[in-house]
């Protein structure tokens, strides 16, 4: 569905609760109605360009995933401006609530939407990159927030790319699905940049269902919603995976594996039994990083896959000396393994009565040094020792899997750490607004 250009007033209120059905049995698609709604488009004035803002040469198209953390506030007008919050197809300001299902689901989501744009050199990130030029597509809210009925998103839409977009995908209106809401943030950001409704249900341009994920498709197929019909800027179809591919190009071959470093504790540092730290985390990559793993004495103990890794805050560790190493994945697969920090935690956070100089206990802690700051946490300036950088981690070689593409909105069960799970209370310290690449 979509509204003509004759009709197009800003602020202008347009039925958009298209509905679809849950995954079926059978490939061909169906054109039953749901109770959960596809997104729609909205003709606005001609006021596009024949291609995306120009970034720097070999540099990503941005597309910038707002979870409207702590609320966000979009003003009415046109044309569009993402860097001033407002937007030509809202009929007036509207205050988005936070994305409501939490953070793993927002994990989820994240790996999705980098799945589906993983064929272009387009960067999918949370963290606002403004003023740099992007494209913004708000997910939070429900329809009736926007004044957009049960619909599951909402764009602006020309024959061309709208630049400073601002689209549209509501989670409430969408049971919080993250598949199916990576999906409608795909439909809606392209509407933006030109392509239509297309009939073929493996494309996240379609209304059609039961025929499993949807990517692009590299095909010409007709447009349409749950019939064939012409295309509204010309022709009788489209091939939205050429068209992407032709405004941003493929994405950049990643041929280096990403760095990963433990910056704080500092190998060697002693705490007392009662005391809480923070574990904080150094990756790199020339592409992106999509997963960290923290792991304590061999075991799993927490892991992300969307930017800020950390910093996570530990309490409760049993007396005894203890290993931290992490593990950092990037788009292409490539794993790196950081060197193993050791620690002890002893009764008072001292080390045992008559060592010195690092010894007594022989576990490897910083020699000449207690590895305290004023502040009751390691050396501000500590690194590595020498000793365990190149130590073969506990449990090298074990390949645990991230569940991203597990559509669930609900939060993980405590840690599977055994006897870990109860004595090292690993959370996540703070939420910031997260980046990562494709």
């Amino acid at each position: 569905m979509s509204v003509s250009p004759q009709r197009w007033l800003v602020g202008s209120v347009v039925s958009a609760a298209v509905l679809l059905v849950p995954p079926l049995a059978a490939a061909e698609p169906s054109t039953q109605l749901d109770s959960q709604a596809r997104g729609t488009y909205v003709w606005v004035p001609d006021n596009t360009t024949a291609g995306p803002t120009p970034t720097a040469d070999g540099e990503p198209h941005v597309l910038y995933l707002n979870r409207c953390e702590g609320g966000t506030t979009i003003t009415a007008g046109w044309p569009d401006d993402n860097v001033a919050n407002r937007s030509g197809i809202l009929n007036g300001t509207v205050n988005f609530p936070p994305f409501a299902y939490g953070d793993t689901a927002w994990e989820q989501v994240m790996e999705h939407t980098r799945q589906i744009f993983s064929p272009f050199n387009v960067t999918i990130t949370d963290v606002d990159p403004s003023p740099a030029p992007h494209d913004e597509a708000i997910v939070c809210g429900s329809g009736n927030t926007a004044g957009w009925g049960g619909a599951g998103g909402v764009a602006p839409f020309t024959c061309g790319v709208i630049d400073k977009s601002i689209t549209f995908t509501f989670p409430e209106s969408l049971g919080g699905h993250p598949r199916t809401i990576a999906e409608v943030i795909a439909q809606e950001a392209a509407h933006a940049w030109g392509l239509e409704h297309e009939y073929k249900c493996e494309d996240p341009m379609s209304y059609l269902s039961g025929c499993g994920d949807k990517t692009y498709q590299d095909g010409d197929y007709p447009c349409g919603e749950y019939s064939a019909r012409a295309c509204e800027c010309g022709g009788n179809t489209q091939n939205s995976f050429q068209y992407i591919m032709g405004l941003f190009g493929p994405a950049v071959p990643d041929l280096e594996a990403p760095s990963a470093l433990i910056v704080s504790p500092a190998d060697g540092d002693i705490f007392g039994v009662d005391d809480s730290f923070d574990i904080v985390v150094d990756v790199n990559d020339d592409i992106g990083v999509t997963h960290v793993a923290l792991y304590l004495d061999g075991e799993l103990s927490t892991e992300s896959v969307a930017e800020p890794f950390g910093p996570w805050g530990a309490s409760g560790l049993p007396q005894g000396v203890h290993e931290l190493y992490i593990e950092a994945t990037d788009d292409a697969g490539k794993t790196t393994v950081s060197p193993v920090v050791t620690i002890e935690v002893s009764v008072d956070g001292a080390p045992p009565a008559g060592g010195d100089e690092g010894e007594g206990s022989g576990d490897g802690g910083s020699a000449g040094d207690d590895g305290w700051d004023d502040d009751g946490f390691g050396d501000d300036g500590g690194g590595f020792s020498g000793g365990n950088g190149g130590a073969l981690p506990p449990g090298f070689g074990s390949d645990p899997s991230v569940q991203g593409c597990a559509c669930s909105s609900t939060e993980p069960n405590p840690f599977d750490l055994g006897w870990a799970s109860a004595l090292f209370g690993l959370l996540v310290a703070s939420r910031r607004r997260r980046t990562s690449r494709r």
